[in-house]
C-alpha cells in the first residue's frame, strides 16, 4: 500500500479560501477509495473550529526558527466529510494566523522534522505538495537527505511567494542552495513556488492543457524558463469535483432539486428530485424574486461567479459587453467578491437595470448552488484558467459554460456540445459567443435540451484524477519516471 502525505494550508471543510480545500478534500478522498494511505497535514490556525469532531494528540516536538526553539503539537481529526486522517500541527505563534513567508516555512521544516525523526510512527514515501505554500518542502527534503519521494502540484503559478532572504537565515539554510532571483540588481527574493519545482521530484498541474501553456511566456509568470528545465517531469492531470458532495449541496441549498438520478446517492433524501426542465424553471422563478428582477421563464438566465479579478477572471471583457448589451434579451447575476473599483463598476449597472442585472458582492456558498440552479448559461471569461472548477459544477446542474478557450476550461468542455467556447480574448468574442447561445436557446430549444442532457452527463469525478495520480506516485516510487 503506498503511503502518501498530502501537505496543504487549505482544507475543506476545517478552512477553505479557494478551489485548493475543495481539493484538499476530495482527492485524498478518491485516492483512499483506490487503496492509498493517505493522510492530509496542514497548519492548526486559530480560525478552526473542531467542535464534536473527536481530536488525539499524535505527538509533539521542539522546532528551531529563527534561533528560537519551538513547540509543535500535533492533532489527529478525521475528515468529517470524507474520514481522511489529518494532522493539524499547532504553534500559536507562527501557524495560528497564516502570514507569508513565517507561516509557510515553519510549516515545510516542522513536516520534515516529523518525517525524519518518525514523530508519527508513520513513515509516507511520497509527500505531494500543493502551491507556494509547501514550496520549501522538496528542497528540505534533499538538503536534510530524507528518503522520501516529492510531488509539486501547482494550481496556480500566478501566486508564487516572493519573500525576502531572512526566511533562510531563519531555516539555518545556506543561500547558495537556492536560486535566488535577483531584483532591481542587488534585492534578492526568495521565491517558494521556484524553489519547488526545481527541487521537486515530479511537477503536475491541473489540467493538461495549463502544463502546455505554463511553459510560455504569456502564461509562465516569469518561470517558463524553469519549467521547460524540468521538461519530460511535469504533467497535467484535470482535477474533479465530488458528486456525492454536489449532490449534497444541491439538495441542501436548491429550493427545487434536480439532477439524473444516477448522481442521487443518499438513501436519506427526502426531499422531491425534479426533472431538470422543470427544476431549472422552478429555480429561476424563485431566485428572480429572490434578487428581485424581472419574473419569467421565457428569458433565459445568464450568470457569473467568482473572484471579481480583472486579471485573470476577465471582468474587463464582461464589462464590456454588458455595457453594449441589450439587457432585454437577457438577465445577469453576479456573485463574488474582489477588486472593490470593478464591483462599483457593476453596480451601477445593477442600479441603471434592476429588472435585468443583480449583483452580489459577497462569498455564499447558498445563493451559489441556486444561481447554479437557476441559470441557463454561466460565463466564465477567464484571461487563464489553470483549472477551473465553476464549469463543472455548473455542467452538474445542467447549465451551459459560456468560455474563453484556455486552460483546463479546454480541457472539460466541448464546444457546441455541453458548453460554447470563444478563441479570442476580447468583448467582442464573448459577445458572439452569448449571441450564439442565445440563438439556441430563443430558436432552436431541441437542440438546446441536447446540449444540457450532454452537460449533465459530462463525468468529471474525481475517480479518473485519482488513477493518473496513484498511476505517477508507482511510477516515481519504483524509479521509472
Amino acid at each position: 500500500m503506498i503511503k502518501i502525505l498530502f501537505a496543504v494550508w487549505e482544507l475543506d471543510p476545517f478552512i477553505k479560501v479557494g478551489g485548493l480545500g475543495d481539493v484538499a478534500r476530495s482527492l485524498p478522498a478518491a485516492l483512499a477509495d483506490l487503496g492509498v494511505d493517505i493522510r492530509v497535514v496542514l497548519p492548526y490556525y486559530k480560525a478552526i473550529r473542531l467542535g464534536r469532531i473527536k481530536k488525539n494528540f499524535a505527538g509533539e516536538f521542539k522546532l528551531d526558527y529563527g534561533g528560537t526553539l519551538e513547540k509543535v503539537e500535533i492533532i489527529e481529526v478525521a475528515n468529517p466529510i470524507t474520514m481522511i486522517p489529518v494532522y493539524l500541527l499547532r504553534n500559536d505563534k507562527y501557524l495560528g494566523v497564516a502570514h507569508h513567508p513565517d507561516t509557510f516555512a515553519f510549516f515545510d521544516k516542522a513536516i520534515i522534522k516529523i518525517i525524519s525523526e518518525n514523530v508519527l510512527s508513520w513513515l509516507p514515501e511520497i509527500i505531494h505538495c500543493n502551491d507556494l505554500h509547501t514550496g520549501l518542502i522538496p528542497l528540505l527534503v534533499r538538503e536534510n537527505k530524507i528518503g522520501v519521494k516529492t510531488i509539486l502540484t501547482i494550481h496556480n503559478l500566478s501566486y508564487q511567494g516572493k519573500a525576502s532572504v531572512d526566511v533562510l537565515d531563519k531555516l539555518k539554510m545556506d543561500q547558495t542552495k537556492c536560486h535566488l532571483e535577483n531584483w532591481e540588481i542587488e534585492n534578492k527574493k526568495l521565491n517558494f513556488l521556484m524553489e519547488g519545482i526545481i527541487h521537486a521530484d515530479i511537477v503536475t498541474t491541473v489540467s493538461p492543457t495549463y502544463a502546455k501553456e505554463i511553459m510560455t511566456e504569456e502564461f509562465g509568470c516569469g518561470l517558463e524558463e524553469v519549467l521547460r528545465g524540468k521538461e519530460g517531469r511535469v504533467f497535467g492531470i484535470l482535477n474533479g469535483i465530488d458528486n456525492n458532495w454536489r449532490s449534497n449541496s444541491h439538495t441542501r441549498y436548491v429550493k427545487y432539486p434536480y439532477m439524473s438520478l444516477k448522481y442521487k446517492t443518499s438513501e436519506n433524501i427526502q426531499a422531491k428530485i425534479y426533472n431538470w426542465e422543470e427544476g431549472k424553471m422552478k429555480n429561476k422563478l424563485y431566485l428572480q424574486k429572490k434578487l428581485g428582477l424581472k419574473k419569467g421563464s421565457s428569458i433565459p438566465m445568464l450568470s457569473f461567479i467568482g473572484r471579481i479579478d480583472p486579471n485573470q477572471k476577465g471582468i474587463d471583457i464582461l464589462h464590456k459587453m454588458v455595457r453594449k448589451a441589450n439587457l432585454s434579451e437577457y438577465e445577469l447575476v453576479i456573485l463574488g467578491t474582489g477588486n472593490q473599483s470593478w464591483e462599483e463598476r457593476f453596480q451601477w449597472l445593477g442600479q441603471f437595470y434592476p429588472d435585468n442585472v443583480s449583483c452580489n458582492f459577497k462569498f455564499d456558498e447558498k445563493l451559489a448552488n441556486q444561481i447554479y440552479a437557476a441559470s441557463d448559461f454561466i460565463l466564465i471569461p477567464s484571461k487563464f484558467e489553470p483549472c477551473g472548477l465553476i464549469q463543472m459544477i455548473a455542467m452538474f446542474y445542467g447549465t451551459l459554460p459560456i468560455a474563453h478557450k484556455t486552460g483546463g476550461l479546454i480541457d472539460s468542455i466541448k464546444n457546441n456540445v455541453n458548453g460554447f467556447i470563444f478563441d479570442n480574448y476580447s468583448s467582442e468574442a464573448l459577445e458572439n459567443a452569448v449571441q450564439k447561445a442565445l440563438f439556441i436557446w430563443y430558436q432552436d430549444k431541441p437542440r438546446y435540451k441536447t446540449m444540457v442532457e450532454s452537460a449533465i452527463e459530462s463525468d468529471f469525478s474525481w475517480r479518473v484524477s485519482a488513477k493518473q495520480y496513484l498511476s505517477l506516485y508507482q511510477e516515481l516510487i519504483n524509479n521509472t519516471l
